[in-house]
């Protein structure tokens, strides 16, 4: 379904076009054409600065504007105003906290949240990317990985939902083990 274009209180503006200005000595600034209307035809102007300007809007997409619009014309910087990208996206205070340590973890748990039960692909997917990350994140060397890899399967953490999933420790680490040459080969070829 399209989203329903307005101004005033709860505002939703569809942005047509968008523009880096750079002017002579000055910090950049983004120009983005938007407009309420379901025609397309009424545009007004917001004009991101003081770090706004880097928020990654394209046109087509939707944005919510809070402060004070003068002649069809918005300005959003520090002193006044923001902008909420995709208005309509609800995130949980949980979700937005864990993507400090790992967006792909925060996006995928947002996105299949509803499915909590587990399954035995997920419960393998969670600890080859905690053997993974950590890994990369303490520059283990090849032996290492195989010990954390073992530590982690073989520890408390995912004992609950490998019992909940009927599944051994021995089939799960069975299974990582087939995933560590892949990862001692991408080890090797970036880092």
């Amino acid at each position: 379904p399209d989203t329903i274009l307005k101004n005033g209180l709860n505002n939703r503006y569809r942005v047509l076009e968008v523009s880096v200005i750079q002017r002579n000595g000055s910090d950049p600034e983004k120009h983005l054409t938007i407009t309420a209307s379901q025609s397309l035809e009424d545009t007004e102007l917001c004009i991101l600065r003081n770090g706004w300007e880097s928020v990654p809007v394209v046109p087509g997409d939707i944005i919510h504007l809070e402060g004070e619009c003068s002649s069809g014309t918005w300005i959003i910087n520090e002193q006044s105003g923001y902008l909420v990208l995709y208005p309509d996206l609800l995130l949980s205070g949980t979700t937005v906290s864990n993507s400090i340590r790992c967006m792909r973890q925060a996006v995928l748990s947002e996105r299949f949240r509803g499915f909590e039960s587990g399954s035995r692909q997920t419960l393998i997917g969670t600890i080859l990317h905690e053997i993974f990350q950590q890994s990369v994140t303490n520059n283990l060397a090849q032996e290492k990985v195989e010990e954390l890899a073992n530590k982690i399967v073989y520890g408390q953490n995912y004992l609950k939902e490998m019992y909940h999933l009927n599944l051994k420790q021995t089939e799960i680490m069975q299974e990582v083990e087939e995933y560590l040459p892949s990862f001692f080969k991408w080890a090797e070829d970036f880092m």
